[in-house]
């Protein structure tokens, strides 16, 4: 073998050398890349389920969560390793969203009375303000002297539905959250006092 014909073998040799090189640095950016891309979606995912179950644990008017995370592993030798882990813990992730599916029926309920519908619960919530108003505007109705006075206590008395109705639309925000808040029937339970009061003063001056 002359020396061009060593100097052509070197140089394949070489070439193999670089290609192997270049092909395994390709794979190991792709691994770096992929890995990444997985970190990414194991922390949403994380994050999704730890409001999830901060969510549930409302509703069933339970103590938040303290989620502890376990030890901390040995770091991964190479991306491929760490790719590996990361598609474990994203089947970890869906079986853990498995389970918590089936307890998340969505029957669970925040709030007082958790087992009536909750425009049950709603009527709970307008009757119960709107029998204090009720009341409020027969006390300013009683007990105001004079004609002048009557006629202030009963303007008065007609405001106070529209109060009572707001009162009622943010306590069932407070106590059940976001919940359809039945907005057409409790504008209606809200309005009961008012007729009941117009009515009352109707039949009181015919009676008269």
């Amino acid at each position: 073998m002359s020396a061009w014909d060593e100097y052509l073998a070197a140089a394949q040799r070489l070439d193999a050398v670089r290609r192997d090189a270049a092909t395994a640095a390709a794979a190991r950016t792709a691994a770096v890349q992929a890995a990444g891309q997985d970190l990414g979606t194991v922390r949403q995912r994380l994050a999704l389920q730890s409001a999830r179950l901060a969510d549930l644990a409302a509703r069933a008017a339970m103590a938040p969560l303290m989620l502890a995370p376990e030890p901390a592993m040995p770091d991964p030798p190479d991306p491929a390793a760490a790719g590996a882990l990361l598609r474990t813990a994203v089947t970890d992730l869906d079986t853990a969203d498995a389970a918590l599916s089936e307890v998340d029926t969505g029957t669970v309920a925040r709030g007082p009375f958790p087992d009536l519908p909750q425009t049950t619960r709603n009527v709970l919530v307008y009757g119960a303000v709107a029998l204090v108003v009720l009341i409020t505007q027969l006390v300013l109705f009683f007990v105001a002297s004079g004609p002048a006075a009557s006629v202030g206590a009963l303007v008065c008395g007609a405001a106070l539905p529209a109060l009572g109705y707001g009162v009622s639309w943010a306590s069932i925000g407070l106590l059940y959250g976001k919940v359809d808040r039945t907005p057409v029937l409790g504008a209606g339970i809200s309005a009961a006092p008012v007729v009941l009061l117009c009515g009352g003063v109707a039949v009181t001056a015919f009676l008269r």
